[in-house]
């Protein structure tokens, strides 16, 4: 199988498979393409709770960040969790000189799933000075997106006002995920300088969600290293998660991660 397009994924290991690296690998893989990856922190965790976090130095970081360019022609870069300012700042030295520039693509880790902080404010406004700056495209959820913009956000009305506030922290586009409102539908925002994208979907009766998001961010990320824009990429890849939650594997529990490598 021919391999197209390369991502470098920098963000944590996930023991039971389903988020951070592990994510990026496995639909980086689905998508004929290829993941490299430079593991931020290692993390322990289920896909019902995240029990400890032990990040890794920032010098190692850029070390695998280093190694993963002089390996291979990267198409993409996507960041995850990024456990603190130290390697906030790192990364954020390391893109400042990057020649030439790759795509980067932001899904701003802040918190887990069961409300573990990961990020506290001077760790966020890090992200925000150092890192936003050079997003080509910005994935938060709503509570990334209120850490990030301050402002609390309850209905579709509110979610615009927030992405349309996060474009002007320095991303290019940004897609705003809406599930965690809590809504019947789910509404996801899209917006760059021209114009804003409202998408709607019914919401899917599932707890084998786990890695969701990273999974999202994972597969926008291998189609723009392989040449489509954040939009159309976008797109795609919403729907390829779609496949994913309502084809996940079982593993003999009620909870458990998305099927990574369903394409319908």
């Amino acid at each position: 199988m021919d391999c197209n397009g390369v991502v470098l994924s920098v963000d944590m290991s996930d023991p039971s498979g389903g988020t951070g690296v592990n994510a990026a690998i496995k639909t980086s893989h689905a998508f004929h393409g290829y993941a490299q990856s430079a593991i931020t922190a290692v993390s322990v965790q289920t896909p019902d709770a995240v029990l400890g976090i032990w990040p890794v130095p920032p010098v190692v970081v850029i070390d695998q960040i280093r190694a993963a360019f002089s390996s291979f022609n990267v198409g993409c870069i996507l960041l995850g969790l990024l456990p603190g300012k130290e390697t906030i700042d790192a990364v954020g030295d390391f893109l400042d000189t990057l020649s030439p520039k790759v795509p980067v693509i932001v899904d701003p880790v802040i918190s887990s799933r069961d409300g573990k902080r990961y990020l506290g404010k001077p760790d966020i406004d890090a992200l925000k000075r150092r890192i936003l700056i050079h997003a080509d495209l910005l994935m938060p959820n709503i509570t990334e997106a209120e850490n990030l913009t301050g402002l609390t956000i309850r209905d579709e009305q509110s979610m615009e006002h927030a992405a349309e506030m996060l474009l002007t922290l320095g991303p290019r586009n940004v897609f705003l995920k809406g599930s965690d409102l809590g809504l019947d539908k789910i509404y996801e925002i899209y917006v760059d300088d021209r114009r804003t994208q409202v998408f709607q979907a019914d919401r899917l009766e599932s707890k084998k969600t786990h890695g969701a998001g990273a999974t999202l961010a994972a597969a926008t990320a291998i189609m723009v290293a392989q040449g489509n824009t954040p939009r159309e990429s976008v797109t795609r890849a919403r729907q390829y998660l779609e496949d994913a939650i309502r084809n996940a594997p079982d593993l003999g529990s009620e909870t458990g991660p998305v099927s990574h490598t369903f394409i319908g």
